[in-house]
């Protein structure tokens, strides 16, 4: 069944072009509410560069439903649809399903790095000729972001009142909560696809379900650079650490992936 954000895409037809201006805000607005009440809405919720995007297309296309993205979730965000979102589920109390990723702090800043490396290191991509070590040397004095050790207290506890840190995290990968209308379910984006879709049918009830990848940092104009810098750069065991000491390491990797992270990233 069609998502609403592709009902709402669909041309209208035998209508002049300045009404369906004025119509096609009215429509979606009306079908958005439509399709609220139709299905138990899904949030995909989470901090950036944890592979989201793949589930969130992924669900476009197969929960008959609301599907909408976010990294952050309040009142006044720009998209309207979040908007209306967050007023049907803080202010009207109607149900949420939430589904949100985290991946490993220091490839998640690496990916981050990247993402926005031309803003970062003042050049575009393909004008730079940046030995690995150089990027190193950016990526550790202008890059240190600690969204990863924050982000669920700041987001999934402050909005809906659930504290992933309570229990402790299954080392299979992905575990569900729930707190009055809102069912949470979070998952390592370093387990399988396989893995994911059988948590994602299990918590939405779905009989059939697959993953569709996308936004794949290999695809991207910075691949080249970015592959270079995952194979060559080591980073400082400080930095290292400094990610890996914290609660959100601890509760979601913790010592069984340590000593990988830090094989994978620490000088040698």
């Amino acid at each position: 069944m069609s998502h609403p954000k592709q009902v709402f895409n669909e041309p209208t037809h035998r209508v002049k072009k300045g009404v369906v201006r004025a119509i096609k805000p009215f429509r979606d607005k009306i079908l958005f509410k439509y399709y609220l009440r139709k299905n138990t809405p899904v949030l995909v919720y989470q901090m950036g560069k944890v592979g989201s995007k793949s589930v969130f297309k992924s669900l476009c296309r197969q929960y008959s439903g609301v599907v909408l993205h976010a990294h952050k979730f309040h009142p006044n965000h720009a998209n309207w649809r979040v908007r209306r979102l967050y007023h049907w589920v803080v202010e009207e109390g109607m149900p949420l399903n939430v589904i949100s990723l985290t991946r490993e702090p220091i490839s998640r800043n690496v990916s981050g790095f990247f993402q926005i490396f031309e803003k970062v290191a003042g050049v575009n991509y393909n004008s730079s000729n940046f030995t690995p070590e150089e990027l190193k040397a950016i990526f550790l004095t202008k890059y240190f972001d600690k969204t990863p050790l924050q982000w669920f207290d700041q987001n999934i506890k402050l909005n809906f009142g659930i504290d992933v840190y309570a229990d402790s995290f299954p080392q299979y990968g992905y575990a569900t909560y729930s707190n009055k209308n809102i069912r949470l379910l979070v998952m390592r984006s370093e387990i399988s696809d396989i893995e994911k879709i059988k948590a994602i049918k299990d918590f939405l009830k779905l009989a059939e379900f697959q993953i569709v990848n996308r936004n794949i940092g290999e695809k991207k104009a910075y691949a080249s650079i970015y592959k270079d810098f995952r194979t060559h750069v080591k980073l400082p065991f400080d930095y290292i650490d400094e990610l890996c000491n914290s609660k959100y390491f601890n509760h979601f990797y913790g010592e069984i992936y340590l000593d990988a992270v830090r094989e994978k990233w620490g000088e040698r």
